[in-house]
């Protein structure tokens, strides 16, 4: 069966490339495409898809307040990327930190939009180039201008798979090279976004080398 997935966008312009996008790409089930908050709330509890995929500013509401509802337990979904005009820092940090695992502006092909969802299925971080520099550039700035304990409270396992992630490896890439379970592996990584207080894949590159840990 092919993964669930919601499109939230209020332009219905952006929303039917969208659309075509993902039909045409035939690697994910459309089970709705909506363009308010309330209706992505009542497809959210009613349909319960597995990935989310929607805009920041809607009519009615914010969609990182939707990805804030995939916490709740009443909720299916676990995974949510966000595709947006916005490129600031607030908007892309206060995503990451409620929990988007990708990061797309509208400016990118929409075309590439399955390949984006499918290296989050497998456990990536999808981020359009503007916003992966912008982050590169401020992870640095952050790395100079803090110093510490270089491993942080990590195990050396834990340490070991936090630099695997930063270099872009799956949980399933990052278990065939230390010859562990993808289970196992991926119960490491929700100890580090613990010990990190975070909720992703980029978030947790973020903290980890904005506290020098990497």
């Amino acid at each position: 069966m092919k993964p669930t997935l919601l499109i939230v966008e209020d332009s219905k312009a952006t929303r039917e490339r969208l659309e075509n996008a993902i039909t045409e790409g035939d690697l994910y089930e459309l089970v709705a495409s909506v363009g308010t908050f309330e209706e992505a709330k009542t497809a959210l509890h009613d349909l319960a898809p597995e990935i989310l995929l929607t805009d920041i500013g809607l009519p009615d509401g914010n969609g990182i307040d939707l990805i804030h509802m995939l916490k709740s337990p009443r909720v299916k979904t676990s995974l949510a990327i966000v595709i947006t005009v916005f490129g600031d820092a607030e908007h892309v940090i206060t995503a990451l930190k409620a929990g988007a695992s990708g990061y797309i502006l509208k400016d990118d092909d929409f075309m590439g939009i399955n390949n984006a969802i499918t290296c989050m299925v497998n456990g990536g971080s999808p981020i359009s180039p503007t916003i992966a520099r912008y982050l590169l550039t401020e992870l640095s700035i952050s790395t100079q201008a803090e110093s510490g304990d270089k491993q942080g409270d990590l195990s050396a396992r834990e340490h070991e798979i936090l630099l695997l992630v930063s270099k872009g490896y799956t949980s399933k890439e990052i278990g065939e090279i230390l010859e562990l379970s993808f289970h196992t592996i991926n119960g490491y990584v929700k100890n580090l976004y613990k010990k990190l207080s975070v909720n992703s894949r980029t978030e947790a590159i973020y903290e980890a080398t904005r506290k020098g840990i990497i």
